[in-house]
Parts: C-alpha cells; sequence; structure tokens
C-alpha cells in the first residue's frame, strides 16, 4: 500500500509511545524470528565454553546474556520485569560492566546472583581506557562529587516557580497579544527548566532514594510540572543513554533520540533504509523543516506521554499515577490560561507556550549529539559516549539554560553526577581523552547548530539526487 501523509503523521506521532516500540532495542530479532543456531543454553554449558564470542551469539530479548566483571548472566527471563524497562536488552551478547555500574545502586548487585551462569574463560585484560575510567569514577567518588548540594538544588526550586510567578503576572496585568507573547515565552522557559529538574531527579542526581526521586521527581516535577510521562521519559532516555547514536547493522537506530524517520535522517546510512519515495520527498527538504519541528517538540512528547502511559505494561497504580498527574497539568494549564485571559488570547497562550517550551528544550538536545558520528559495530562505553557527544562552550547563561547540559558528554560519562559537578570534573575528563587520544569536542553553541544543519542539508541533498534518478 502507498504510503500517504496520514500514514507518515500516524508513524511520527506513535513512535516510543507504545509497549511495542520501547521494546526494539536490540541489535538482533528475537530468536524465534532468527534461523536455528548451534550455541549452549544456560543449563548445558561445557567446561571452557564461556567465551566472549559465545556470549556475543546470545544477543536478542529471546536470548538474552551479558558480562559484568568477567562474569557471565542470563537476563532472558528476568529482563521483562527489569525495574528500569528494555533497556536492559541494549547490552546483550555484550560487557555490560560499565552501564550496569552506571545505572544502578550497590544493592542490584544482589539480584545478579539469580541470573548467574558463570565465570568467563581466559577472558582478556581490561583495556587500559577503560581502567582509567573506573579509576577516575573512584576518585570522583572519594572527592564527593557525586554529594548532591541541597542549598543548589532548592535554589532551583527557587527559580522555577519564580518564572512561573512572571508568567502569570504579564497576563494578569495586560490581556494584549503582546502580553500573550511575552508570557508565553516566559512559560516556555518555565517548562524547559522544569524539565532539567526532573530530569535530575529520575538520574538520581538529587538524592540518594531512588523511590523519592521517581515518584516526587517523576509524578510531581515531570509529570505534574512539566507535562511529561515520567515512565515514557525515563524508558527512552535511558536506551539513549546507553547507545548513544548507535544503529543496528541495518542502520535503523537502536537509540531512540536519532529515529527521527520519515520527518529527519540524520545520515545517509539512514536514508539509505528508506524505500518509499513519499518519505524521501519529505527528508529531501528536511533542512527546511528542521525548525518547525523544533517548536513541535512539545506537543509531540506530550502525545507520546500519555501513549505511554495508556499503552506500555505497567502496574495499575503506577497507570493510574501517570494519567492523573499528567491530567493535573493539563487540566492546570488550561485553568490558569481561561482564569487570566479570554478565550481567543487564552488559546494563543496555551499554543505559544508548548511551541517554545519545544524549541528552547530540542535546542540543547538537537546540539548535543546530531551531526555526530552514528556507528554500528559497538565500542566500548566510553568510546561511544566521546564518538557520539559534544560539549557546548560555557558561558553562564547557556550553563543555566541548558541545565549544565552544555557539560553533555561529563553527563553522559556519569549520569549521576549532580548537575553543580559537571564542570569540576571537566578537566580530568580532558585529561583522559588526551591520554587516550579520543577527540573531546567542545565548541560554541552556533557551531554546534551549524553542525547539525548541515548534516541535514547533505542527507537531504542526498535524497532529492536519489528521487531525480528513480
Amino acid at each position: 500500500m502507498p504510503t500517504t501523509a496520514t500514514t507518515v503523521t500516524e508513524t511520527f506521532w506513535s513512535k516510543w509511545g507504545t509497549a511495542i516500540n520501547l521494546s526494539l532495542v536490540t541489535r538482533e530479532a528475537p530468536s524465534s524470528e532468527q534461523p536455528e543456531r548451534k550455541s549452549f543454553s544456560r543449563d548445558t554449558i561445557p567446561e571452557g565454553s564461556l567465551t566472549r564470542e559465545e556470549v556475543s551469539k546470545h544477543n536478542n530479548q529471546g536470548d538474552c546474556w551479558f558480562i559484568i566483571n568477567g562474569k557471565v548472566y542470563d537476563v532472558t527471563s528476568f529482563g521483562k520485569t527489569h525495574p528500569g524497562g528494555p533497556v536492559i536488552f541494549t547490552q546483550a551478547g555484550r560487557d555490560a560492566t560499565d552501564a550496569f555500574k552506571l545505572f544502578h545502586p550497590p544493592k542490584a548487585w544482589q539480584s545478579l546472583k539469580d541470573v548467574y551462569i558463570g565465570d568467563l574463560h581466559n577472558d582478556e585484560p581490561v583495556p587500559e581506557l577503560l581502567k582509567d575510567y573506573r579509576e577516575l569514577r573512584t576518585a570522583l567518588t572519594r572527592a564527593q562529587m557525586f554529594k548532591t548540594s541541597i542549598p543548589y538544588y532548592a535554589s532551583k526550586f527557587i527559580t522555577v516557580f519564580t518564572i512561573l510567578a512572571a508568567a502569570l503576572a504579564v497576563i494578569s496585568w495586560s490581556q494584549s497579544y503582546f502580553a500573550v507573547l511575552g508570557s508565553s515565552l516566559i512559560m516556555g522557559i518555565y517548562w524547559q527548566q522544569c524539565g532539567w529538574l526532573a530530569h535530575d531527579f529520575v538520574h538520581n542526581q538529587v538524592t540518594d532514594n531512588r523511590k523519592f526521586n521517581s515518584y516526587f521527581g517523576g509524578l510531581f516535577v515531570g509529570n505534574v510540572m512539566t507535562g511529561f510521562s515520567l515512565g515514557w521519559w525515563k524508558t527512552k532516555h535511558n536506551v539513549h543513554h546507553a547507545v548513544t547514536n548507535e544503529c543496528d547493522e541495518k542502520y535503523n537506530p537502536i537509540d531512540p533520540d536519532i529515529d527521527t524517520v520519515p520527518l529527519l535522517a540524520w545520515s545517509k546510512e539512514i536514508l539509505d533504509t528508506v524505500d518509499d519515495e513519499f518519505v524521501r520527498s519529505i527528508l529531501s527538504v528536511q533542512h527546511w523543516l528542521f525548525v518547525p519541528l523544533l517548536f513541535l517538540a512539545r506537543i509531540s512528547w506530550m502525545y507520546s506521554s500519555w501513549a505511554h502511559a495508556s499503552n506500555f505494561p505497567m502496574p495499575r497504580w503506577l497507570r493510574v499515577a501517570e494519567k492523573t498527574t499528567l491530567l493535573i497539568h493539563y487540566s492546570s494549564v488550561i485553568g490558569a490560561a481561561l482564569y487570566f485571559l479570554p478565550i481567543p488570547q487564552a488559546i494563543c497562550w496555551v499554543i505559544l507556550s508548548e511551541f517554545f517550551s519545544g524549541l528552547f528544550l530540542s535546542i540543547v538536545f538537537t546540539v548535543s549529539h546530531n551531526g555526530m558520528e552514528m556507528y554500528t559495530n559497538p565500542k566500548d562505553f566510553v568510546t561511544a559516549q566521546l564518538a557520539s557527544t559534544r560539549n557546548i562552550k560555557n558561558q553562564f547563561f547557556y550553563d543555566w539554560f541548558s541545565g549544565g547540559l552544555n557539560w553533555q558528554i561529563e553527563h553522559h560519562l556519569f549520569p549521576t553526577l549532580p548537575r553543580h559537578s559537571l564542570g569540576k570534573v571537566a578537566p580530568h575528563v580532558k585529561a583522559l581523552c588526551a591520554k587516550h587520544n579520543l577527540d573531546y569536542q567542545e565548541i560554541s553553541l552556533a557551531a554546534a547548530m551549524r553542525a547539525a544543519f548541515d548534516r541535514l542539508v547533505e542527507v537531504a541533498a542526498i535524497a532529492r539526487a536519489s528521487l531525480e534518478h528513480s
């Protein structure tokens, strides 16, 4: 059946909103969909057979093994109920040592005993890069870089509520369209800054209490204040951190943040996965669509949030909590608009606020990774993050505007590091990169936006050429 504008829109808006899409995070299809292959099961492992080559064969959701500290674990069954969601399957067939340490508290090590298979046979030495990275993490822990400053985060809450008060004060003072424009711009900043707070909570940067971080930081700061589903964001974002800019061997994106076809293709190889001429015609002008899409980003994420809360498998109480808190957000926004403004201005205020927030959030996401390397062969954790991530040269305003994500490299290497410590550890990360000849990319905001835009222009030109010769 030919592709139409309607089916393209449905495809784009449904991505990452359902359980099906959120489970497609491995490099291979489940084993039931693959040709039968000779391999070992957990219960019939010949002595000396647990090699990295053997583990690499168990690389999908139906047959998922991985390595942590030289030990092999079979998480095929456990992965279906993994508290962190399907991100666990991104490590299928791999060495998951660093990813596991980054995303789990100490007590999580106890759960590994139930899925332990055995030790690797004749394992190779740990690369010097990873040794140094792990030693750096230990040193930062001892230096209390991971310790949260409560006054710092208290000031962030004061800041966001001050911004909200300013936005509402403007439209309480005047109902003119000029006031609506100014207030909606401030509301966009408010939602963006709330988003960074929720981001810090769900990365467990703010407290050591993970339940508090999830329920207060997620359901209140995320759902009520920001308007995004805790579960949707956490599932999507964890996968992004685990496999940043990574694609499978056919260049289908594993990282959801680059899975933006049919509207944007971030590399020639991703474009090559598109056979439909109608979709290619869209991608041939993607550089012109780019900025309008930034304005629409928040609306798309809100749609995905509700779809996730409706469709993704979760306990009944959590589904009720997700939907209730999202409805509180929606009703509060609409209620405030109608309380302060006549209906025409109220509609404009809500729409413009959504547009500005989408723009302010997506600018930060765009400059962090887009236009950088996309790869198919799995890399070690540190190399993968450095290849796919860039920093923005520090300026006071952008440090605040981006929620500290101008230090994106440090954030990706140490996701639980509090925002106020990112700049402090940057010199140590630079030294690590210099020692191992890794590119530590740090450029201006304008240069980063240009790099992302140039990549879209380059891929669009290839799409146009393919249409001309078809």
